[in-house]
This record gives C-alpha cells, structure tokens and sequence, in this order.
C-alpha cells in the first residue's frame, strides 16, 4: 500500500508541476529563435539541451531533499512539514487562479519584468548546447517558489519507495512530457507558431488546470499522508 501511495502522489504532484508554463514557453522561445538562425539538427539538439537542463535542477532537489528527509528528519517532523507544505500547495493553487497569467492576449507570466527579459535574450543568443542546458535550468529554478511544496511531497514519497532511483526518474519523465511533446511534433512538421497560438487560445484552461491541480494535490496529502 506504501509503494501504490507512493507512486500515486509522485503521479499526482508530477502532472501539477508538468501543467507549469515556464519552462515550456522558454523551449518555445528557444524555437522560434533557433530556427531562423541554425539548421534543423542544431536546433533539436539546443532542444534537446535544454530540456535535459530544466529537468535536471527537479532531480537534484528531489534527490536532496530526500536525502536531507532521511537524515534529519522524524516521524513528528514529517507530519509538521507536510502540513506546511498543505498550505504552500493551497497558496499556489491560489495565484494560478488569481495571477499567473499577465493580463493581454498572450501568455506572459507575473514574473519580474527584467527576468522575463533575460530569458528572452538568452534564448534569442542561444548558440550551443551548454548555454541551451543553462537556460534550462534557469526556467526550472525560476519556477522555484511554485514547484519547492511540490519538489517536499515527491521527496518524501521517493524516500518511502521500494525504489527511490526509479521513482525519482518517473516524476522527471513526467515533468519532461510536455517539452517533449513539443519536441516531437516540431521535429514532425508542426510550426512552433502553430504552438504558441495553441498555448495563447488555451491559456484560461491552463491557468485553471493547474489552480485545481495544486488545490487536488494538497488535499490528497491531507486524504492519505496526514490524516
């Protein structure tokens, strides 16, 4: 029953952080600036890149975190955190909800103006797989105040797998499903316009979505992990 909860709440917790739209418009912005400057093949692979870079901060902080979990942490502690946690998920539940998009027809996000500019610049100067592995891994940190709850949960669930390696590669192929959804149908023939008037049209689904998903995940840890 431990390991069902377990890859239940990774399931759960991976599709709230997978419905985040951060690091999936970096990868669009990457796009559509790689395209008009390098061959397809470099592009896949600047894709490639920075895919592997955004989902490498969540793997490390959930491995961290279940380490720091293991070591220090009691019976009484957990229980503590988790409840904490309840509120940071119901919080973020409430600005998806309230303020995540800005206000406009596109899909800017209420992040400070000057970091959404670099972003922007970063992924126009994008030229090699490093700096494409670097943005990455900035959209993944700068989704931080939204994703440490989430990043708790997978934490405590990965230390009470059978398998925490195997759990924790389960919720990163989860939170890489839509980059690489994207991936692929670019590299099938989709125009990475048609995508972002995708991401434009469905913006208020998204924004919903993920308000409930929040709110979904934190009173499935109320339901199974503190009750």
């Amino acid at each position: 029953m431990s390991d069902f909860l377990s890859i239940a709440t990774i399931i759960l917790a991976g599709i709230v952080q997978a419905s985040l739209q951060l690091s999936l418009g970096g990868l669009v912005l990457l796009y559509h600036s790689s395209m008009g400057h390098h061959k397809r093949r470099k592009t896949r692979y600047l894709a490639k890149n920075y895919i592997i870079g955004a989902c490498s901060i969540s793997f490390v902080m959930v491995c961290a975190g279940a380490f720091l979990i293991q070591q220090f942490a009691d019976a009484v502690m957990m229980q503590e955190l988790l409840v904490i946690s309840i509120g940071a998920l119901i919080a973020c539940a409430l600005v998806m909800w309230l303020g995540y998009f800005r206000e406009g027809k596109g899909t800017e996000l209420w992040v400070p103006k000057s970091f959404a500019r670099y972003i922007a610049r970063r992924a126009r100067q994008t030229n090699d797989n490093i700096e494409a592995f670097s943005l990455g891994m900035l959209s993944s940190f700068a989704e931080l105040p939204l994703t440490l709850a989430i990043y708790f949960v997978v934490a405590n669930c990965i230390v009470n797998a059978q398998v925490p390696l195997l759990a924790a590669l389960f919720y990163i192929a989860i939170i890489a499903l839509p980059m690489v959804i994207l991936k692929v149908s670019i590299k099938a023939g989709r125009n990475v316009v048609m995508a972002q008037k995708w991401r434009v049209r469905n913006k208020a689904f998204a924004k919903a979505f993920s308000g409930s998903s929040f709110l979904v995940l934190a009173l499935f840890i109320v339901a199974f992990w503190v009750i």
